[in-house]
């Protein structure tokens, strides 16, 4: 995140009525250092991944596109590889991002991030409040408590009463959000409900704190394809049919 001197004397997006610079400037610095860390680790996981459980790789692709016939934007693309990276089970029953966190090469601070990067689920999240390019408050239906999350990014694209589908992580610095978010739509919105439900229900999951955590978890590659424009319109011009 690069911030002018204009913008630095500007008042702070998070409403304090202070300017920027001695506001919320030293936590917009602090945030970006530690995403631009985040996915350098992001990325050396999909390529150990890539050398080491190619197969595996390939057959989740496969499984979730069902090779379809269709054109992957940037979007798609980012969702469907963050559905692979840290939902599908490789070898063992463990992610891929699970599987590099615990290599004995890694260093501590690799080792940390990578752990905090396979540790995060999808979860279902209202946007409550936002100061743009710096963080979101968001009320979370999955674990069911109200966090603010740096995002220097995605906040500065949602307003308030949004519903979005994202990956919460831990901090440090303090909690964010991992990888591609999906925008909850008066298109998506029904469904992704009734799929969780149905979830539930399948599973046998009483309505407790972690039911929708679960139900998210286990529908993870329906969710990602409901989310992908590419992917989820062949499956709307066939109910349309």
């Amino acid at each position: 995140m690069v911030v002018s001197v204009s913008t630095r004397n500007a008042r702070c997006p998070c409403g304090s009525g202070q300017k920027f610079k001695r506001c919320c400037a030293d936590l917009a610095d602090t945030a970006s250092a530690a995403a631009l860390a985040h996915a350098a680790v992001g990325k050396r996981i999909q390529a150990w991944a890539a050398v080491h459980h190619r197969d595996a790789l390939d057959a989740a692709w496969a499984e979730i596109t069902a090779e379809r016939e269709v054109a992957l934007g940037d979007v798609d693309v980012e969702l469907i590889a963050a559905w692979i990276f840290n939902d599908s089970e490789l070898d063992g029953g463990e992610t891929a991002a699970g599987l590099y966190s615990r290599l004995d090469e890694l260093d501590a601070d690799e080792r940390d991030i990578a752990e905090r990067i396979a540790g995060v689920r999808l979860g279902l999240m209202r946007v409550v409040r936002v100061a743009p390019g710096l963080w979101i408050e968001l009320e979370d239906h999955t674990r069911q408590d109200l966090v603010r999350v740096i995002s220097l990014g995605v906040s500065a694209h949602v307003s308030p009463g949004d519903m979005i589908v994202a990956r919460r992580m831990n901090g440090p610095p303090a909690p964010s959000l991992w990888g591609p978010v999906g925008l909850v739509s008066a298109d998506t919105g029904p469904s992704l409900s009734a799929l969780i439900q149905a979830r539930i229900i399948t599973l046998g999951l009483n309505e407790g704190t972690d039911a929708v955590a679960k139900a998210m978890h286990n529908a993870s590659m329906e969710i990602t394809i409901l989310l992908s424009p590419a992917l989820h319109r062949p499956v709307l011009e066939r109910r349309a049919a």
